[in-house]
């Protein structure tokens, strides 16, 4: 991998079979950007105890496919998240991170790595402090949705100062709530979230998900709008397609995978595909299946 001395990122130059995961992108190397680093892996089936090397970089990372749980440690404790496509997860400059994982379905993810100076000429600015809280529900979707882009972008090739304005826009969007420690409001539409991604194939009602959050069904409907930027009924179906797009990659039927994500039938899954991935659930299979 290409080495850039803005990055402090020398203790993730091992080989990929060190850490059982296959590196299908870099940004450095495929698309000469040298504002940020974007990778995207594929990993294996279990990882007992990886350690991620302590890093002045801001190293975050998006699951796109995969189910089981993950497990991190930042130095305070083990802590238990669901992997589902969406999952969004960081590393804290200056900690080690260890990781332990167990999947049920194979997982890809992206990660980015943003430099310290980035960041800290953004808290600057802003008058910030330079955040080393979780991610808010809020921030969690559109970082999601950055990446995703991102990696997009490194594959088509699109030149680096596309790289540098993501960069800025992404310095900023970390300090913007360093101020703002995850709220218990947040906390809440965290759980709703977890809800959702353990129970995708199942029916789930408003009332399930504010049970979860221990919220009012109205009072839930306006924190989660709020701090996610749609409503439940939206994200939830944002994740089932997602899901949806891993199952048909492996070439189940149409019906096997609306049953399987919670939608009511195939046309149900069909419509909510076409809408979100552009293509009905049978192009994308046979376009998605190896061989």
């Amino acid at each position: 991998m290409h080495r850039n001395a803005r990055f402090d990122t020398d203790g993730y130059a091992c080989a990929d079979t060190d850490w059982g995961v296959r590196r299908t992108l870099s940004s450095w190397d495929d698309a000469g950007w040298r504002a940020l680093l974007v990778q995207r892996f594929e990993h294996v089936a279990v990882a007992d105890d990886l350690v991620l090397p302590a890093s002045a970089a801001h190293h975050f990372w998006v699951v796109t496919d995969g189910a089981g749980t993950m497990r991190t440690d930042i130095g305070d404790g083990w802590r238990s998240t669901p992997i589902a496509p969406g999952t969004v997860g960081r590393a804290l400059p200056g900690r080690p991170t260890r990781v332990r994982y167990e999947m049920s379905a194979p997982m890809r993810t992206i990660h980015v790595h943003l430099t310290a100076d980035d960041v800290a000429r953004a808290a600057g600015e802003t008058g910030a402090a330079v955040p080393v809280a979780e991610f808010s529900a809020r921030q969690s979707a559109l970082i999601g949705a950055v990446l995703r882009s991102l990696a997009d972008a490194a594959h088509r090739g699109r030149d680096d100062r596309y790289a540098a304005a993501a960069a800025e826009f992404l310095a900023v969007e970390l300090v913007g709530d360093a101020d703002a420690p995850p709220t218990r409001e947040d906390q809440r539409v965290r759980a709703a979230i977890s809800y959702m991604h353990d129970r995708l194939g199942e029916p789930i009602r408003l009332a399930d998900l504010a049970g979860a959050a221990r919220l009012s069904r109205y009072h839930f409907l306006r924190v989660f709008t709020r701090e996610t930027g749609v409503t439940p009924a939206r994200y939830l179906t944002r994740l089932r397609v997602e899901h949806a797009k891993h199952l048909l990659g492996r070439g189940l039927a149409v019906h096997e995978v609306a049953s399987a994500c919670g939608f009511t039938s195939p046309g149900h899954l069909s419509a909510a595909f076409l809408r979100q991935a552009g293509v009905r659930p049978s192009v994308y299979r046979d376009r998605e299946r190896p061989g």
